[in-house]
């Protein structure tokens, strides 16, 4: 008859606490036992604890389960963020290549929506000295120096505004400049000694293009994301800075503004780069 030796130990339940003393081999195996208040079953083993003359148990339970990262079912929402993106790209380049008409009519609905801006003009000769009591008239409006010798006119409607400016011994200087809604145009301008007149200074869209072809390259990276499903944050991203490329009548900017917000309620389609496994 094979005898099995015996040790006392004390182990603790995991769910309800209570101590008890449970009876376990000596060859150190691991039994299942039951609380004898809430029945609970778990493992212990036998571990000794060179502090004590018997020996006590601790519990490992059951082995953890792997956590993946989950994606949510494919749904149509990336792909009509992809779609609406590829309208933004197209009208931003567009309206680079066009920026002068994007502006004159852009800057004539603001206009029409009752806007005004405000322009400051430095006027200085060749030796960089503020020249005083010049003759500065905008739509055929005279513009008065303030006391800070600054040309300064006030609610001016948008768009491109020609300016004449004149002073006796100065050639007279025409220019066009950008009066944007709500915002302060400011330019230096440098009368020649002489007389007779200056040439004529057009406004140069190529600042303008530039910005929203900047602007609509976002839309791309974007685009990409979302095709890939991967990288939330820089599809995120590049559909809120693609508003900025505006877009005739601003259609860039509202079509970039649904894309974000589709883009932003399938988050949890998209696998990031930072996700893994979780153990």
């Amino acid at each position: 008859m094979l005898l099995v030796s015996l040790m006392k130990g004390k182990a603790a339940c995991p769910k309800c606490k209570n101590e008890f003393i449970v009876d376990m081999p000596e060859t150190g195996d691991k039994k299942l036992v039951a609380c004898p208040d809430c029945k609970h079953k778990f493992n212990i083993k036998a571990k000794k604890d060179d502090n004590l003359e018997n020996y006590s148990w601790e519990e490992h339970g059951e082995p953890r389960k792997t956590v993946l990262s989950s994606i949510k079912p494919k749904t149509k929402k990336p792909m009509i963020a992809v779609i609406l993106l590829v309208c933004v790209f197209s009208i931003g380049i567009t309206t680079a290549f066009f920026s002068e008409v994007f502006v004159e009519s852009t800057m004539s609905a603001a206009s029409d929506l009752g806007s005004f801006g405000t322009i400051e003009l430095n006027i200085i000769s060749c030796d960089n000295n503020t020249i005083d009591n010049a003759t500065v008239m905008i739509n055929n409006t005279i513009i008065k120096q303030n006391k800070d010798g600054i040309y300064k006119g006030e609610r001016i409607e948008p768009g491109i505004k020609e300016i004449s400016i004149s002073k006796q011994d100065y050639k007279s200087q025409k220019l066009e400049i950008l009066v944007i809604p709500f915002m302060t145009s400011e330019s230096t301008i440098e009368l020649e000694n002489g007389t007779g007149p200056n040439e004529k200074i057009e406004y140069d869209p190529l600042g303008c293009s530039a910005i929203l072809i900047i602007f609509s390259v976002f839309a791309i990276l974007s685009i990409i994301a979302c095709l890939k499903r991967e990288h939330f944050d820089i599809a995120i991203m590049g559909s809120f800075l693609a508003i900025f490329s505006f877009g005739f009548f601003f259609i860039g900017s509202i079509l970039s503004i649904i894309a974000f917000i589709i883009i932003f309620k399938s988050r949890d389609e998209f696998k990031n780069g930072n996700k893994g496994k979780v153990f």
